[in-house]
């Protein structure tokens, strides 16, 4: 009785609540029909018809794109002092305005769900990448409704709302073929369509595409005839959906367009490689000094402004061999092509836009970076960017050129057989005129992104500069102003958070506007800082992110932070700290970004580490234990399947053998990271790859015809990042080989490829099997596979 007394007591305020709020001031979505204004007669001649509509968008409301690129440098951009053509981002500036303090987080998946909700990274549990989600509130990848997607609150209000490209915000242990969907872009995040990757990076030729939550077979041809290439299909597909928009709906769009372009592996068709060719033989030092002249030209930095030195911890460009310089010359010149390749494509969107008639009646902002460059690379660059990740020292540079050399020479270096990235050289360079890189949360380098808006109906400023502190949070407020779309109270009945971000459009008329963004907190796996009120305190940083330097990892300590001040009035760039001088202003700005820290949800400090630093809290240590599948399971993300890694495990397949068997068992990756047990010309076969750096194969033992029991056990011989393993074939519980592994991947194989059951999606494993496209198990042969996995 007592409980049922409770019950109609929570029941009655519950009633209370939403009752005083059903009023003319409350504003929830999804919005009830219309009332229907027609009469009901007992008969058709005593009846009247009515219909009801659909809500309507605010008459007049704009279209809205938002375009964001990935990991592109501050400077790249042609129009910021750079050295890449980028004609669509330059035009969108020249016929509008450009921001030189559009503030993002220090990493993608955060950025991405600050973009689309309009909340902080850690208010919406993305403190962190997907892939190294936690088990703490602001880094668990998880949203509701209180922090509601902009297209959800656009599409509730009569937009048609479409993303493409890369995604990266939704749990990849969700991102199965079983679901739950509703954490999908079509589900919670409110989109009607989706077509791009689910994941952090792709292979740009490879790619494994959704469209909606249905997995689409990679494309081999572009429109247009030429080589599959992602950036192309991503333009393609917009403009096909933009067509279907145009002719079947009477709405405005939104569209999300987010490739997955210039992040590693950079990868451009091979008639575009060359477009760059010496023009970065002088190397990144020089390249950051032309750089920083060419913006003091246009006016994006002051005159007197000084650079910070350079960092003792990239190597110098004249310490390396003429050899090491050919090579590190040609991850720039196709970095370069990279990004002119994509914003072409993105121009050819634009120019539909307008060919049209719609893109005068459309809002675009235009940002290169959902952080800053990327510097995971190490100071030689790398042919396989997941090494350092996964806790492999930094390569020499002869190391590096062996590693080349093994994959196919410079020639392939942008090709589909690299997972390439540019040295940490270039990305610093690219920075400028800031220091740091991607994951430096706690300085501009890290934070800043190039951005450029166009909207011709309200802003009659044309290629004029914005230095007004801005943030990613400032976005969704942006476009509800624009638009005239209210912000809604509750959405499917949860009460919406207040933003903390405001609209932007204050500066739009007047350049001396003060900036109304007065406080940003910034967090990314331990790096640290604060804006506030003209003023930046930055944590010194405690490692740097393309080394893994496990010491520093376990020695972070946020409590213990040393700081740096700086004036962004009087400074904009960061390079004089001015900590020293204003000891009390460093205390102050120190106590508010612990204030931020907790009302924001940053606890703890440097939360997107406990994958790395504290095991419990990783999403796959719980995971199950046992799973067991049939060769209708496969496009899988890693993190969705198995634990197969610097752990034991055990794999069971039960098969049907005759002389027709072959096939793929289970796959997980490809030939740059993954493993396969497979039956090849009647043996059985097992190959492991390390990150395109180690190889380790079985030499393959005939199998008998009949049922069969094939089983592999997987032993850690080390027990540490990398450390050595054994793996045991057995067919019908008989010891058949065995295979020495010498260094395993603890963390990941890829970004992007999957585990199958029964074929090998994506990229093949082994090389051994290469030309047999999915190399699918023999059709009725394999009944099921099951794995153990044991610690």
């Amino acid at each position: 009785m007592k409980s049922l007394k409770l019950l109609i007591g929570l029941l009655l305020a519950s009633c209370s609540v939403f009752g005083q709020e059903s009023t003319s001031e409350m504003n929830a979505i999804p919005y009830p029909l219309e009332k229907w204004k027609g009469v009901q007669g007992k008969t058709l001649k005593e009846s009247k018809p009515a219909f009801i509509s659909s809500k309507k968008a605010p008459k007049d409301a704009p279209n809205v794109l938002v375009i964001m690129l990935d990991d592109t440098g501050y400077s790249s951009a042609t129009s910021f002092g750079g050295s890449m053509n980028t004609p669509a981002f330059d035009r969108i500036g020249e016929e509008g305005l450009r921001y030189t303090h559009m503030s993002v987080n220090a990493i993608c998946s955060p950025t991405r769900g600050s973009l689309l909700t309009g909340y902080n990274m850690h208010q919406i549990g993305t403190g962190v990448i997907n892939e190294a989600a936690t088990g703490y509130p602001g880094y668990n990848s998880q949203i509701d409704y209180t922090t509601p997607s902009v297209a959800k609150i656009l599409k509730d209000n009569g937009y048609a709302t479409a993303a493409f490209g890369k995604w990266h915000n939704t749990k990849l242990e969700e991102a199965s073929p079983a679901g739950p969907f509703e954490g999908w872009p079509t589900g919670i995040w409110g989109f009607d369509f989706f077509y791009g990757f689910m994941g952090g990076e792709t292979n740009q030729f490879y790619p494994l595409l959704y469209q909606g939550t249905t997995p689409i077979d990679t494309p081999t041809q572009n429109a247009d005839g030429s080589t599959y290439h992602l950036s192309a299909d991503m333009a393609d597909q917009t403009i096909k959906w933009l067509d279907n928009w145009k002719g079947l709906r009477d709405d405005p769009f939104f569209i999300y367009y987010a490739p997955g372009a210039v992040h590693a592996p950079i990868h451009v068709p091979a008639d575009w490689r060359g477009k760059y060719k010496g023009r970065y033989d002088e190397g990144y030092e020089a390249l950051r000094l032309e750089q920083f002249a060419k913006q003091k030209e246009i006016g994006l930095v002051p005159q007197d402004a000084e650079l910070v030195d350079w960092p003792s911890s990239i190597p110098a460009w004249d310490s390396f061999s003429e050899e090491g310089k050919k090579y590190l010359r040609r991850q720039m010149e196709v970095n370069a092509a990279f990004l002119e390749y994509t914003d072409f494509h993105i121009g050819r969107v634009i120019t539909h836009l307008e060919e049209m008639g719609e893109l005068d009646n459309t809002f675009v902002m235009y940002l290169t970076a959902d952080n800053g460059c990327s510097s995971e690379g190490t100071p030689t660059g790398s042919c396989s960017e997941l090494l350092t990740v996964n806790g492999f020292p930094e390569f020499t540079m002869k190391e590096q050129l062996d590693m080349l050399e093994k994959l196919g020479g410079l020639e392939e270096w942008g090709g589909p057989n690299m997972a390439n990235h540019y040295a940490v050289g270039w990305s610093y360079a690219s920075s400028t005129p800031f220091q740091w890189t991607k994951q430096m949360a706690s300085h501009f380098g890290g934070v800043m992104t190039s951005t450029a808006i166009r909207y011709p109906k309200e802003i009659e400023a044309r290629g004029e500069w914005r230095r007004q502190f801005q943030n990613v949070t400032d976005i969704v407020p942006t476009i509800l102003d624009v638009t005239g779309v209210p912000a809604p109270d509750y959405v499917n009945g949860q009460k919406r958070i207040d933003y903390p971000g405001v609209s932007m459009r204050y500066a739009w008329d007047d350049a001396e506007a003060k900036t109304n963004h007065t406080t940003q907190y910034f967090e990314t796996v331990g790096f640290i800082g604060i804006y506030h009120e003209g003023w930046s305190l930055a944590a010194k940083p405690y490692r740097v992110p393309w080394m893994f330097d496990a010491q520093a990892l376990a020695n972070m300590d946020p409590l213990a932070t040393e700081w740096e001040l700086y004036n962004i009035d009087e400074d904009p760039i960061q390079s004089k700290n001015i900590a020293d001088q204003h000891p009390e202003k460093v205390k102050e700005l120190e106590k508010l970004f612990w204030v931020e820290a907790e009302k924001y949800n940053v606890f703890p400090v440097g939360g997107g580490l406990g994958t790395l630093l504290q095991p419990e809290s990783s999403a796959a240590k719980g995971a199950k234990k046992y799973w067991e599948f049939t060769t209708n399971t496969y496009r899988v993300p890693e993190m969705a399947g198995p634990e197969l890694k610097t752990n034991d495990f055990e794999v069971n397949a039960f098969i049907t053998a005759d002389e027709t068997t072959e096939g793929i068992i289970y796959a997980l990756g490809e030939h740059m990271g993954g493993q396969s047990l497979y039956i090849l010309d009647g043996k059985l076969m097992f190959t492991y790859q390390t990150l395109g750096y180690f190889t380790y194969e079985s030499e393959g033992v005939e199998i008998p015809h009949g049922e069969l029991k094939i089983t592999l056990k997987h032993t850690v011989k080390e027990r540490k990042i990398t450390g050595a393993s054994e793996v045991e074939l057995l067919i019908n519980d008989k010891l058949v080989e065995t295979v020495q592994i010498g260094h395993t991947v603890s963390l990941m194989y890829g970004g992007h490829e999957t585990f199958d059951i029964g074929r090998d999606e994506g990229m093949p494993v082994s090389h051994h099997y290469e030309d047999k496209g999915k190399f699918k198990f023999t059709s009725g042969q394999l009944k099921k596979v099951t794995f153990d996995i044991k610690k």
